[in-house]
């Protein structure tokens, strides 16, 4: 818990250090920042998209939350695309995230583990 922990802190630090670079150079050249890149560092990955519905990140978008989600997602009534479609609204993911079966297999293996726990 502890390497998760340190090795997210320094994600967080090294984002930080990069980001406004990154922006600067883009400000220098006049180039535009689109409202979604395919930068994966942007996209939230199945584990925290799980984890945000859980939360209730995604209610407004009919996703329910804690044990609610837990039993939808029993009886078949949440699947991984129906939460992704639910993070697209949110302007959470951007639209490509529906078409990319890797991370749709990704979301389901997440909501499986869900109930597991």
């Amino acid at each position: 818990m502890k390497r998760l922990i340190l090795g997210s802190l320094s994600f967080l630090f090294w984002f930080q250090i990069t980001t406004p670079v990154a922006q600067a150079e883009i400000q220098a050249t006049g180039a535009t920042i689109p409202d979604y890149t395919s930068n994966l560092l942007q996209q939230l990955t199945p584990f925290e998209l799980v984890t945000m519905a859980y939360q209730g990140y995604f209610q407004e978008q009919g996703i329910p939350s804690y044990m609610l989600l837990v039993s939808a997602r029993c009886t078949g009534q949440l699947r991984a695309e129906t939460l992704v479609e639910a993070a697209i609204k949110a302007k959470k993911l951007p639209p490509q995230a529906l078409t990319n079966q890797g991370y749709l297999n990704a979301v389901e293996l997440q909501l499986r583990e869900l109930i597991v726990r």
